[in-house]
């Protein structure tokens, strides 16, 4: 995922997490290839319905249902959406090391940014922290917080969507509900105000996430769950 995080204030949090844009952190590549759709919608997937590698990611999903259903009622978001996310991000657990909710990724070493002085985490390798792949750097929650846990994970990933989409009507952004949710999942990647800029300049609302696809391939996986009856 992407940035944010400081422990100073509420507005210095919000200022990092939205004002300054973000460094790429690669995150899981796919395992499947499908081809990306172009304009994604809802319930809309390249993917088999039989891709066994989804259905392997499936499996995991379920077991976290209940914490999905309810993150999606309290931030407005569809079930489908969380878990194409949590499959992008860790393919729900299976690509981490070790392959469980308190698994790790991105292991490839990069300098200190965000908050971290240490050349490497003092707690271990891994910069994605748990199922949604929360930065070690950019946020505090994934360096003092019960990352690990499944509920507290997906529920913080949640927070930043819902902070995503506060930015982008506080910027008075137009855009249709269907843009909203893609700026929203790219943001989650690549930054809020790099999406925005994107968004400005009139780029793909992917231009400046890992792989330049990365709401397109969100949402492609959430059609998957959706025909696997994920509302």
């Amino acid at each position: 995922m992407q940035r944010p995080g400081r422990r100073s204030s509420s507005f210095s949090w919000f200022k990092k997490l939205f004002g300054i844009e973000q460094p790429q952190s690669p995150d899981l590549e796919p395992s499947p290839q499908p081809t990306k759709p172009s304009h994604p919608g809802e319930g809309q997937t390249t993917l088999d319905i039989n891709n066994p590698t989804m259905l392997k990611q499936l499996n995991e999903a379920k077991r976290y249902r209940a914490i999905i259903e309810t993150a999606s009622h309290q931030y407005g978001l569809q079930p489908s959406v969380i878990c194409g996310m949590g499959s992008r991000e860790s393919h729900w657990g299976l690509g981490l090391t070790p392959p469980s909710p308190n698994g790790r990724g991105d292991f490839a070493r990069r300098r200190p940014r965000g908050d971290r002085r240490t050349p490497e985490p003092p707690d271990g390798p891994g910069y994605g922290r748990g199922l949604m792949q929360i930065d070690y750097d950019w946020h505090e929650f994934a360096r003092t917080g019960r990352w690990y846990a499944p509920k507290e994970n997906i529920m913080y990933a949640c927070t930043v969507l819902n902070k995503a989409r506060t930015f982008f009507r506080n910027k008075r952004v137009r855009l249709s509900d269907q843009q909203m949710l893609q700026a929203m999942i790219a943001a989650y990647n690549g930054g809020a105000t790099a999406t925005l800029r994107a968004i400005q300049a009139g780029q793909d609302i992917d231009a400046n996430t890992t792989g330049r696809d990365y709401s397109r391939d969100v949402l492609n996986r959430s059609g998957w769950f959706r025909l696997h009856g994920w509302r």
